[in-house]
This record gives structure tokens, sequence and C-alpha cells, in this order.
């Protein structure tokens, strides 16, 4: 049997070579384990957080408004993409916090969040301009929706609508009537 033979070189090369095979596998064996271990813990936080969410709606249903409150602020602080807005969304309607600063940071805050899809986004802007409306605060209104009604957005109509009854409500005709104007020729 010849010495040098392709065989025995191999052979050789993995005995000699054996403490890095060895390591490199419990590494991969490690990376593995660690990263399904990661994608299971994600999963499960998921998990709880929508059966909180589920938790907290028992609870307003029961006019239990303290613990569904203080579910709905843990909700939304974790900032889960669909569950802090929904969270948001159940604070305001049930108006478990009254202070409006507050509720805007919470709308900064998920406004923030990068993992929102750009139509989800511009729902959650629009949103919190209808909150604000009451406040009158014009620039603020307009600079969380002129990117909107400057885009070929979903809610484009919507904004250009409520922009419309925003100036009427307020006595400003003329703005109204432009926004009414706009929103026409966009149908």
């Amino acid at each position: 049997m010849n010495v040098d033979s392709p065989e025995n070189n191999f052979l050789n090369f993995i005995r000699s070579n054996s403490k890095i095979f060895i390591y490199s596998l419990v590494t991969i064996f490690i990376t593995l384990l660690i990263f399904f271990w990661y994608l299971n813990n994600k999963e499960n936080k998921k998990t709880i957080i929508s059966d909180n969410y589920i938790k907290a709606q028992s609870f307003l249903k029961n006019e239990n408004k303290d613990d569904a409150k203080k579910i709905l602020l843990d909700i939304v602080e974790k900032n889960n993409s669909p569950y802090s807005t929904l969270a948001l969304f159940l604070i305001i309607e049930n108006n478990l916090v009254e202070n409006k600063s507050i509720v805007l940071g919470y709308f900064d805050k998920i406004i923030e969040n990068s993992n929102l899809q750009k139509e989800d986004l511009n729902l959650i802007k629009f949103k919190k301009a209808i909150y604000i409306s009451d406040l009158k605060n014009e620039q603020d209104i307009l600079k969380l929706l002129n990117p909107i009604i400057n885009s070929n957005s979903v809610w484009k109509n919507h904004v250009l609508k409520f922009l419309g009854d925003f100036y009427k409500s307020n006595n400003q005709t003329q703005k109204a009537n432009q926004y009414y104007s706009l929103l026409s020729n966009n149908n």
C-alpha cells in the first residue's frame, strides 16, 4: 500500500487537525442552540404580550380599569409593534391616561419604532393628529400629515377629509375648501 495515497493523506490531515474539527463542531452546535433558544424566547414573549393584551381587554369589559391600564402601559413600554399600537389605542379609547403629554410621548415612542411598515406608521401619525386636533395646534398637525398628503398613501383621502373638517370646525372656510378641493381632485 502506498504511504502517500490520498486516503492516507486525508486521514493524516484529520488526525493532525482533530482538535480544530472538534472545536468547530462544538462551536457550531452551541451557536445553533443559542439561535434556536433566541427564536423560542422571542416567540414566547410575543405570546405573553398577546395574552396580556387579551387580559387587559377582559379587565376593561369588567370595569377593572386600573389593572387594564397597568397591563396596557406595560405593553406600550415593550414597544412590540402591533400590540403596542393596539394597547395605546385602547388606552385612548377608554381614557385610561388623562395627561395628553404622556399619551403624546407614547405616540412618539411607537412612531420611532423602526419595525413599523410605512402604512402602519401613516395610520399612527393620522391617529396622533386626530388626538391632538382638539388642542388646535395647526403646525403640529400639518407636520404629521403633510408627508401623508404628499405621498400615495392609502390614508391620503382620509387625511384630506380630516384637515378639511378640522379647518371647517375652526371657522377657516378658505383652508377647509382647499383641502376638500384636493380631496375631490384626488378622487
